[in-house]
């Protein structure tokens, strides 16, 4: 019986991406092609895993031209056409009700949501032709960012789902491909200068090299060329020429670039997002405020309009918090701060603006109240940022609230150092264990917080013997001199261990560091397993003091430094909460 669905992709040194892809339509298509273009690594040996129509084609700087060949091989009615590095989801719909349901359809443009690295949870969507009726009209065009030919674009539907999803590729494979791309391009150019689609891809891939000079007159030209019949590609040249100025620092020209394409599209909500910025950037926070308003209110852009996930909500979200807050409107910003939290969980970078207003207008310990009745603390790795907060803030007692009641995952343990000052030893001894247990590299961090605890419980060989395992790596030394310094100078009340005059520097910044977080240390009350608090570690601050006013004079004047910062942030802190403005001050 002849295939239903067969996917067709070309390859070539996809051993990191392959298995990913193949997994995801197994159980979806009815046959899979795969052109190897001349792969070096383990790519074909995975492919034979899951199929056995493998074929080779010699690479000769054309894309269409092997793409092609592989819709030679198909058997199927229909055409599924993936790269190795993108995946189907189905969640939302599957390519069965597609093809049954076509409604007189012989393809079908695909959503495709090319992931963030840099943004949990964001990502671009476009919509791509990559399902279509195996026919010989349906033949692919161009040697780079190559197209399927439509020849009557009546026939071809947009469907909602299933999506492909294109995962992000290290930043260096990402230069070596656009390095190549370019190479095609100019090539493609030469042969055919008044396109404006070589245009439109000449300026995304300088741009994408950080050359936005060079990118410029490409998309300039793209944009004016390109008309709404090419609304496709046309939205993302006006997007990639506002991002363009805003890198060169033509703040006013891309300004004016997002008022006239937001008069021409108004339901564009990614452009009154990149208009936001741009006031933003430029300091003129009320304007801003309104752009990013508008985008919230505009939603999910029409589907032919590329789009950044998140400008409808999260990243909108977070902007009208921070305009908000710039403009002196705290409780207005607490409250975009916590929709953009609530929208994208993931997206934890408007934690650290809220907890920062919460912490001053409310105090640590509301402040965490508020948090945890808000959800947060529930949410593993919101709850790890906020205790990182709260610890960096002076408050390891809380830091640890945060994470109490949670189950600790193997690849998620918090630091020891939490438990440490917050006098909870014994538990950051427990900690200290798991992570070793892990069998991942240990951080030799996690040490020096496992030998303050010791030192803490008065166990001082037990702390020693950690210590001299660090002495036998020699990169670790300096760690160790600092340590058995401090155990000395607590169990003996004098120290003799001299540091190298090359080591002396990393000595007294390991040293100063545990001074740091000795004068963190609040302890909460006892709780269950926890009868007895520790002593209080002023005697290891009194050691760590006593050691760096004896070791030198550059420890001295480290160590007044040190001291002198503390004082100048105690100084501020009273100044930015205590002063003429009352609080908060833009």
């Amino acid at each position: 019986m002849k295939p239903l669905i067969s996917l067709a992709m070309i390859v070539r040194n996809e051993e990191p991406h392959l298995s990913r892809c193949l997994n995801s339509v197994r159980g979806v298509v009815d046959e899979m092609v795969i052109v190897d273009t001349g792969s070096t690594d383990g790519t074909v040996e995975i492919a034979r895993r899951y199929t056995d129509r493998i074929y080779h084609y010699p690479w000769h700087g054309d894309f269409s031209a092997a793409r092609n060949f592989a819709l030679t091989r198909a058997r199927g009615r229909w055409i599924l056409s993936l790269d190795a590095d993108e995946e189907l989801d189905t969640g939302r719909g599957g390519l069965d009700h597609l093809v049954h349901n076509t409604n007189g359809h012989e393809a079908f443009f695909l959503p495709l949501h090319q992931m963030s690295a840099e943004l949990p949870g964001s990502y671009s969507r476009f919509f791509v032709l990559r399902l279509f009726q195996n026919r010989p009209c349906y033949r692919f065009a161009g040697a780079i960012h190559e197209q399927v030919v439509v020849e009557r674009p009546a026939a071809v539907g947009m469907a909602a789902a299933p999506v492909i999803r294109h995962h992000p590729l290290p930043a260096q494979e990402r230069r070596r491909r656009r390095g190549r791309n370019l190479a095609l391009l100019q090539r493609a150019v030469a042969a055919d200068p008044a396109n404006p689609f070589w245009q439109y891809y000449l300026g995304v891939e300088w741009l994408g090299l950080g050359r936005a000079a060079r990118a410029l007159p490409h998309l300039q030209r793209a944009c004016r060329e390109l008309d709404d019949s090419h609304i496709l590609f046309r939205a993302q040249a006006v997007r990639a020429l506002v991002a363009c100025c805003q890198s060169l620092g033509r703040l006013d020209e891309a300004i004016c670039l997002c008022l006239e394409e937001t008069h021409r599209y108004p339901a564009y909500t990614d452009l009154f997002f990149d208009g936001g910025l741009l006031f933003e950037e430029k300091g003129e926070y009320e304007i801003a405020r309104r752009w990013f308003q508008e985008a919230v209110n505009c939603g999910l852009p029409p589907a032919l309009f590329g789009h950044t996930g998140g400008t409808e909500s999260f990243l909108s979200l977070y902007h009208l918090g921070y305009c908000n807050e710039k403009l002196g409107r705290w409780q207005e910003a607490v409250q975009y701060y916590e929709q953009a939290l609530a929208a994208n969980p993931g997206y934890i970078y408007p934690l650290y603006n809220l907890f920062l207003i919460l912490l001053v207008e409310e105090g640590p310990l509301q402040a965490l109240a508020r948090l945890r009745n808000a959800g947060h603390c529930r949410q593993g790795a919101i709850a790890a940022a906020l205790a990182g907060l709260f610890f960096e803030a002076g408050y390891p007692d809380l830091a640890c609230a945060c994470l109490d009641g949670l189950p600790l995952a193997e690849n998620r343990l918090p630091s020891p150092a939490f438990y440490v000052y917050a006098g909870r030893v014994k538990e950051a001894l427990h900690l200290v264990e798991r992570h070793r247990a892990t069998g991942r590299a240990f951080d030799p961090g996690l040490a020096v917080d496992e030998v303050v605890a010791l030192i803490l419980q008065k166990e001082y060989e037990t702390a020693r013997t950690r210590a001299l395992s660090l002495w036998r790596q020699q990169p670790e030394r300096s760690r160790a001199v600092a340590l058995l310094n401090l155990i000395s100078l607590c169990r003996d009340g004098s120290s003799s261990l001299r540091p190298e005059k090359a080591r002396e520097p990393e000595v007294i910044r390991i040293i100063l560091d545990v001074l740091e977080k000795c004068l963190r240390f609040r302890a909460g009350t006892p709780g269950p397993g926890r009868a007895q608090l520790p002593r209080r570690p002023h005697h290891l601050a009194a050691a760590a003091i006593a050691y760096l006013s004896t070791l030198s004079p550059e420890a001295c004047a480290s160590l007044g430094n040190y001291l002198a910062e503390k004082a100048g942030a105690l100084r501020r802190l009273a100044a930015f909460k205590f002063g003429p403005a009352g609080g908060l001050i833009p």
